[in-house]
């Protein structure tokens, strides 16, 4: 709208301008045509260089001044076109920047979701192998290790756990106990040698150790706990893969039926609290 009225107004200065010299023109024809060839010849050159002079004189200045008004008008307007560009550039430069702060956050967000996800199926892992020699080697019996199931799929990350660290803390001989018990029962030492090797390698993770809460769960938490006790064994437990083939022989693990009673037996935990002691 602006720019209609603004095209509006020059040309009505241009029609205008026309008009003026025109009529200038024709009032100045008019006089000399008065004043006749004879009389203009008859004056001074001084008085002609005048007459000539006062006659061209007025439109020679009206249309200077309309040049030199259009030119700082084309100058302003190039002058703002600069800046809206200038200006362009810069909302450019910071959607740009923008985009790219929202990228990174992105694909920081991404990073923290894989890690978590990794670390999620890295605990659940680390139960698997936990609950195998909790079930095998008498920790917990069928029932417990049902609830202890429960507990972890409610949110309990520590429920298959924990009935080693509550046995560790209960009975002063607990480790040497499991460690004795774990070089009886290959398909144990398979889990616990297992469980100690994925420890390892979520402490070696780069993007656990860039967490200081999840370095120090790694280090002190449950999780090395429990892998200190199965430390007990490890070398014992990268001897199972020989003898995997011997698990369901009597000379190998024994008699499996029995040992729960005959290894640890059941000690009170969180998920049996009415059971005997041994």
């Amino acid at each position: 709208m602006e720019s209609k009225i603004k095209s509006a107004l020059r040309w009505s200065v241009f029609v205008l301008a026309v008009a003026v010299t025109t009529g200038w023109l024709v009032l100045c024809f008019a006089y000399l045509t008065r004043l006749g060839w004879d009389g203009l010849m008859s004056l001074e050159p001084g008085a002609l260089a005048a007459t000539l002079a006062a006659a061209a004189g007025p439109p020679v200045a009206l249309w200077l001044i309309l040049v030199v008004t259009a030119q700082r008008q084309e100058l302003a307007d190039l002058r703002r076109a600069v800046l809206d560009f200038g200006l362009a550039m810069r909302r450019g430069q910071d959607h740009a920047e923008t985009h790219g702060r929202a990228l990174l956050e992105v694909s920081a967000a991404s990073r923290r979701q894989a890690a978590q996800d990794g670390l999620v199926v890295a605990l659940d892992d680390l139960a698997s192998h936990a609950s195998v020699v909790a079930e095998r080697l008498g920790v917990l019996d069928v029932d417990g290790l049902a609830r202890a199931w429960e507990r972890y799929g409610a949110g309990d990350g520590w429920a298959l756990l924990r009935p080693f660290l509550d046995r560790a803390a209960a009975e002063k001989d607990f480790g040497s106990r499991l460690a004795e018990a774990l070089k009886g029962d290959a398909v144990s030492q398979l889990a616990a040698g297992a469980f100690m090797r994925r420890l390892d390698l979520m402490r070696g993770d780069g993007t656990a150790n860039e967490q200081r809460l999840i370095r120090e769960i790694l280090e002190d938490g449950p999780v090395a706990q429990v892998g200190r006790l199965f430390a007990n064994d490890v070398a014992a437990a990268e001897d199972a893969f020989v003898a995997v083939d011997r698990v369901d022989q009597p000379e190998a693990g024994g008699d499996q039926a029995a040992s729960i009673e005959d290894r640890l037996g059941p000690q009170p935990t969180l998920f049996q609290p009415e059971s005997k002691t041994a």
